[in-house]
């Protein structure tokens, strides 16, 4: 079998193939596949005090299924990590990666339940072990630059490399020396990534016994940043479970309506402004130094554009799952702004539709930025595209505060 068609085919498959095909107003926006139908009708609440119960109500369920999402595929990471370093080979290698990154994709979608959760700073924490970055590879392992010095190469000063350990030196040692999460494990994996054309080279052989002799350390770090990972998916589940009288999910349901709108506006607001502005802000900034998320992998495109799915998927109501499944479906932000009087409802339509056609239009890698053609360079036409993301994104936002503003109307 030709492992790189497989690794073309699975992300292919899980994210270029994603439209917005659900044609009912309370459903535009929804990030969903292709062979997606609509099977089921979003409520249609009697006023807007029923608008606002449902609304918070569906928030929850689309948090927690998008939570449910990331540690299933969590879990499917776990299991393709043991095999590889139980018998690492170029093959298992690159089933690895696959699975790296077809966990980070719903992860990605719920982010805007993270957002909501950092108010609390158990939350905050969980946050940064998880999706922690930029970080400073030269803190974990070796780099082109500095061999030794590392977590993995410090027999004497880290002699065992567990999940307990991680947790216990993350961000110990400075602001970018996080320890555990999604892009420590994708550096470990990938290695430095020193080619613009291509993502990092690190070989299997790495965690092969035979051919280095920090290989079991090695392969015990990706082990044990897995397994805390695992672990903190869990208690982010945790914080959604309807059967839980003490989580953020009991919390916010129990507030008042509009006092739990407000925070979840606040939140997607905030996410989609950090992205807007932080991130492709830096990009497209003359003088600016971009950070790049995922970049051993450059798989930062996906973070983009399965951020904004997440906000797309808040806006139809809906959540669908990466086989295809439509798994909620209820009063989304849209149907909700159409229940207040004067609200923008059309305006946010029309912003998270564009921004999701813009997010899709950027194919990446990131390396395209430092890349030159004949005519219309890559980084040009990349920056056109990113600067109408950043734009509905930014605009969307603002709309937003507007709708916050006028709950009590």
């Amino acid at each position: 079998m030709n492992f790189r068609i497989l690794l073309r085919s699975l992300i292919v498959g899980t994210t270029l193939c994603h439209i917005n095909c659900l044609p009912s107003p309370a459903q535009d926006g929804l990030f969903a596949p292709r062979k997606s139908k609509l099977i089921l009708k979003a409520p249609v609440p009697k006023n807007v005090t029923e608008a606002k119960q449902l609304f918070v109500s569906n928030y929850s369920n689309i948090a927690e299924a998008a939570s449910r999402s990331a540690l299933s595929k969590g879990m499917a990471l776990k299991v393709a990590i043991s095999a590889f370093v139980k018998d690492p080979n170029k093959e298992r290698h690159l089933l690895a990666k696959v699975s790296w990154m077809e966990a980070r994709l719903p992860f990605l979608q719920s982010g805007f339940s993270h957002v909501i959760a950092e108010s609390g700073k158990v939350n905050r924490d969980i946050s940064n072990r998880l999706n922690g970055w930029p970080i400073d590879p030269g803190h974990i392992d070796y780099t082109s630059l500095i061999a030794g010095g590392n977590i993995i190469s410090s027999k004497e000063k880290y002699p065992a490399i567990t999940s307990e350990f991680l947790r216990s030196v993350n961000l110990k040692a400075g602001q970018s020396d996080f320890t555990t999460g999604y892009h420590v494990i994708e550096f470990l994996l990938w290695g430095e990534d020193l080619d613009k054309s291509s993502s990092g080279k690190r070989s299997f052989k790495d965690y092969d016994t035979n051919n280095s002799e920090l290989a079991k350390r090695r392969a015990d770090y990706l082990v044990a940043c897995c397994d805390l990972l695992i672990q903190d998916l869990e208690n982010l589940v945790s914080e959604w479970d309807p059967e839980s009288k003490n989580n953020l999910r009991s919390r916010l349901e129990s507030m008042p309506s509009d006092q739990a709108i407000t925070k979840i506006l606040g939140a997607v607001s905030f996410l989609a402004e950090g992205l807007a502005k932080s991130q492709i802000g830096s990009i497209i900034s003359k003088g600016s130094i971009f950070k790049e998320q995922s970049t051993f992998s450059d798989t930062t495109h996906f973070d983009f554009l399965h951020t904004v799915a997440g906000i797309s998927n808040l806006a139809a109501g809906a959540y669908v799952g990466l086989d295809g499944r439509l798994q909620v479906l209820g009063l989304g932000l849209i149907g909700l702004a159409e229940q207040i009087p004067n609200s923008p409802a059309d305006k946010i339509r029309s912003l998270i539709n564009n921004a999701m056609k813009s997010a899709q239009a950027f194919k990446g890698p990131f390396d395209v930025f430092n890349q030159e053609g004949e005519n219309l360079s890559p980084s040009e036409e990349a920056t056109v595209t990113l600067k109408a993301l950043s734009e509905s994104l930014h605009a969307f936002a603002k709309e937003i505060n507007t709708l916050s503003k006028g709950l009590g109307s």
